[in-house]
């Protein structure tokens, strides 16, 4: 599934096609939010925060910020 997830991406981003990277981010909210969805489809969100940077067209359209952790001081 996450391969698949980052083919959509990659597609997206290459066309800055905003239907399907809309798409990807309801998939993603998805997983995230539904618990008895796999744990690793639960994380993809999460390691995509990882790798792309907070200035990214992927990153600001899929709302990666909404995946990374925050820890308060």
């Amino acid at each position: 599934m996450e391969q698949t997830i980052r083919e959509m991406i990659l597609q997206a981003d290459d066309e800055r096609n905003l239907d399907l990277i809309c798409c990807v981010k309801e998939i993603l909210d998805e997983f995230s939010s539904t618990h008895n969805c796999p744990l690793d489809w639960q994380h993809i969100g999460a390691a995509l925060a990882d790798e792309y940077p907070a200035d990214s067209w992927v990153y600001e359209n899929l709302d990666l910020c909404n995946f990374t952790e925050t820890t308060e001081v």
